[in-house]
């Protein structure tokens, strides 16, 4: 195994590494791009991990599952949630509160963004919508951008 040669980061081929603007521009892109999450929380049963279909509106991510689900249940419980977008080799993990909402309870101008979602709690009876508030959110691309990888606290971006 050959050494990185010195000044430049391990993985990444090599690449150097992004600045904070533009590690927050490649995670807005890259969660507006996004149509699927993975989905992780934690109960009595120990962690949960799963995929769902999402959305972002610009502020927020909108996501949907059944009510029943043990997703649903974990979350009711801890009020918070971890997402994870990319790949190994371009992650954004978005720590965030959840709310849980009705159908019903939806504004109608935000209903138009959330048809895009597969299981859809207007067709689908027995179904909510779960919104996550970032209040952290974290991107790097190699091992480079690991000491510079929180791009939000405390609900507030730091660029």
């Amino acid at each position: 195994m050959t050494a990185p040669a010195q000044g430049r980061p391990r993985g990444g081929g090599g690449a150097p590494p992004r600045s904070a603007d533009v590690r927050k521009r490649d995670a807005l892109e890259l969660l507006g791009a996004a149509r699927h999450a993975w989905v992780a929380s934690g109960g009595g049963d120990g962690p949960h991990l799963i995929p769902l279909a999402c959305v972002w509106d610009g502020t927020r991510v909108a996501l949907s599952t059944r009510a029943g689900s043990r997703t649903v249940r974990n979350l009711r419980r801890l009020g918070r949630v971890r997402l994870a977008f990319g790949s190994a080799v371009d992650v954004v993990l978005l720590d965030g509160e959840v709310a849980i909402t009705a159908p019903g309870d939806v504004p109608a101008a935000t209903r138009d963004a959330l048809a895009a979602l597969p299981l859809d709690p207007e067709r689908v009876p027995g179904c909510v919508y779960l919104f996550v508030t970032p209040r952290r959110v974290q991107a790097w691309r190699h091992l480079g951008e690991m000491a510079d990888r929180v791009i939000m606290t405390d609900g507030r971006w730091v660029v």
